[in-house]
């Protein structure tokens, strides 16, 4: 009902977002990133079938296969961090890797005796620990812990919505929808899903309906949202930001647009 049909969701509809010619440059990509992220050591999940034959490592396997056949055809993306939508199946094959690794040390430490059993064992330590380091050494390499403070922006623009816009906003933006509802529980409009006629008639709309408009962007977003709205006044951003926010969050009121044309426009707020 929301969408119009059951075909259709929030990201648009199915033959937009999923299309068969996606299907090679993602098993491309998610390959490319599984052999540099957790090395080649995940292919001895491939092996559990023939070594750990049983309706589990089906089940596990069969689930990790089912995770990857839906993100094969979906929309292409070309960074690492979108291996993340295969993390259910990462989880599944880490677990059948491991199974696999210890029935391999097991059928080397039976054919050749208790000193090799405490080999094999041995063996299995070590490799986890080498692996346990390269992978604490790769989340470094590529920032993860530091995700809270590179990705804290999201929370400071959502906080300075909830404290400082008036409740009845409605924020038009795109990239920080999510974090504003969840945030700043304000109302939001997405600017790249609009007509690029209809920016003026939408802002209308808005205050006819009761709210206050305000315009929020990342800095990188501001280009293209100008280039999408070149037929409207407001589309050009031509006057200061009501706020900056940790440098990266640009908050704009429309209606400064008019006074600051006249001269009366106001000191833009900085926050960390």
């Amino acid at each position: 009902m929301f969408y119009g049909s059951p075909l259709r969701t929030g990201y648009g509809s199915l033959d937009g977002i999923f299309a068969v010619q996606n299907i090679a440059p993602n098993a491309i990509r998610y390959a490319t990133w599984m052999w540099q992220s957790h090395t080649p050591v995940w292919l001895l999940a491939l092996a559990a079938p023939f070594l750990l034959p049983g309706r589990l490592t089906v089940m596990l396997l069969s689930l990790a296969a089912v995770n990857v056949l839906c993100y094969l055809p979906y929309a292409i993306f070309n960074d690492w961090w979108y291996l993340r939508f295969l993390l259910p199946g990462i989880a599944m094959l880490i677990v059948v890797m491991v199974a696999t690794a210890d029935s391999i040390a097991a059928r080397v430490a039976s054919r050749q005796g208790a000193p090799s059993s405490r080999k094999a064992a041995l063996c299995a330590v070590a490799a986890a620990v080498m692996l346990s380091l390269f992978f604490v050494r790769e989340a470094r390499a590529r920032q993860v812990f530091a995700l809270p403070r590179l990705e804290s922006r999201y929370q400071r623009a959502g906080v300075y919505v909830a404290n400082r816009l008036p409740a009845n906003a409605l924020v038009i933006t795109s990239w920080q929808s999510g974090s504003v509802r969840f945030y700043g529980n304000r109302k939001t409009l997405v600017w790249d899903a609009l007509d690029p006629a209809w920016l003026d008639r939408a802002i209308a709309y808005t205050r006819m309906r009761g709210f206050e408009p305000y315009l929020l962007f990342e800095r990188w977003e501001e280009p293209i949202f100008r280039q999408r709205f070149t037929g409207s006044s407001i589309g050009a951003l031509d006057w200061p930001p009501a706020a900056e926010i940790a440098s990266q969050v640009r908050i704009y009121r429309p209606d400064d647009r008019e006074r600051y044309l006249r001269g009366n426009g106001g000191p833009t707020e900085y926050v960390r």
